[in-house]
């Protein structure tokens, strides 16, 4: 290789000089002599002779060498050419399958959709033009759907007629009309429901739910308007009773009064009354008169009750008298004289002992606070009574209505 190549650069060096030898020669000298001259020449000659063939095969084998390597050039383009032609081809199938893939999504996907949306519509258009022509509900089935409806739900029902009630509305109209029929009239002609001629089928709702609205309003009351006659009876009969042997009997008659004073103390609240003179002509019988019985019966029954009952019933029986004026008034000092004999009884006479020292500073006359403080201890703590019997001799004498009563509770042994 290396011969090779030092034998092509000196072909390559002289390829010039043999031109330019070939120039001389072919131009005649003038200062040289004829001889030297044709010696020259055939010097010249001799090269060309010789040197000639040399050439010829150094360009021949250029040739060839340029020849083979234009070919084995030209055979990787040929080869890339083909590779190229080849994956120009595959890629214009690809993009050709692609694009017949994509075609049919592109094309059927709006086709599915529009169609879809063509048998929405029917579906929806059916049901209505069924609902508007073919069916129309019976009375009996319209108020069986609305009964199964919550009460929040009826109640947007009446607001979407424009009967812009709350449930609070609903509730003051019921403890204030006994008579459900007149307050459905009422409510009906008030907001004109008849004059907007409403059709369930096409409104959803219409003046029969007025009824139904109520009475769910209703069944969340604990009393109400229409509940008074009954409420009327059971204090009349709560008047009659009396506490007797049969313990289970006279608890159960005191749950029930019990839940009778609440009721009475509701509708007090409700209806923003301040006196048992003004709820006794409500409830046309004697409130004042009842809740008399009522404490009497708690101050007999709860000793032989729970801790818990005791102070069950003292924040009951406060709100009672803060509620009505006329009663707080007659009955304020007897109540907590009771609490605290109850709170005393069941063994807290830290508790009961505070609650008389209050009374005691709160009032002038003593004596029969005294008599009672002392008697309460009489049966739990004999030589507690007497001493509280004895300190009330420094406010009570013989002027007193009480003073027999304590001096009885001091000699008595």
């Amino acid at each position: 290789m290396a011969k090779k190549e030092t034998k092509e650069k000196a072909v390559k060096k002289t390829k010039k000089p043999i031109k330019e030898t070939a120039a001389t020669t072919s131009l005649p000298m003038e200062d040289e002599s004829a001889n030297s001259v044709a010696a020259t020449k055939k010097r010249t000659a001799k090269k060309a002779v010789v040197k000639e063939p040399a050439l010829k095969l150094t360009a021949s084998k250029k040739a060839e060498a340029k020849k083979t390597k234009q070919e084995s050039d030209s055979k990787p383009m040929k080869k890339a050419a083909k590779t190229s032609k080849k994956a120009e081809i595959v890629k214009e199938k690809k993009a050709v399958a692609d694009k017949a893939e994509a075609k049919p999504k592109t094309v059927k996907a709006p086709k599915e959709e529009t169609k879809t949306k063509k048998v929405s519509a029917k579906t929806v258009k059916k049901p209505t033009s069924k609902k508007a022509t073919k069916k129309t509900l019976t009375k009996a089935e319209k108020l069986a759907h609305y009964e199964a409806l919550p009460l929040a739900e009826c109640i947007t029902l009446m607001q979407s007629m424009k009967v812009s009630y709350q449930y609070e509305d609903y509730y003051r109209l019921l403890m204030e009309e006994a008579d459900m029929g007149k307050l459905e009239q009422a409510i009906i002609e008030g907001n004109r429901l008849k004059e907007a001629k409403l059709r369930y089928e096409d409104n959803g709702c219409d003046e029969d739910l007025v009824a139904i609205t109520l009475q769910k309003v209703a069944a969340t009351m604990d009393v109400k308007a229409a509940d008074y006659k009954d409420l009327k009876k059971a204090i009349t009969k709560a008047l009659k009773f009396q506490i007797g042997e049969d313990g289970e009997r006279s608890a159960a008659a005191y749950l029930d009064e019990f839940q009778l004073a609440e009721k009475l103390l509701m509708i007090a609240q409700r209806k923003h009354i301040g006196d048992t003179k003004t709820e006794t002509d409500l409830m046309k019988t004697d409130v004042a008169k009842f809740f008399e019985h009522f404490f009497a019966f708690a101050y007999a029954i709860l000793p032989d009750w729970q801790y818990s009952d005791v102070k069950f019933y003292e924040d009951f029986v406060y709100a009672v008298l803060s509620q009505f004026s006329d009663l707080y008034e007659q009955e304020q000092m007897r109540i907590q004289m009771d609490v605290a004999d109850l709170y005393i009884k069941h063994g807290d006479s830290i508790h009961g002992d505070e609650m008389y020292g209050y009374i005691l500073r709160d009032n002038q006359i003593k004596d029969y606070i005294y008599y009672r403080y002392a008697s309460v201890y009489k049966d739990i703590d004999y030589n507690k009574a007497k001493a509280i019997a004895y300190s009330a001799l420094q406010y009570v004498d013989e002027r007193f209505t009480y003073h027999a009563n304590i001096m009885e509770l001091i000699h008595n042994e």
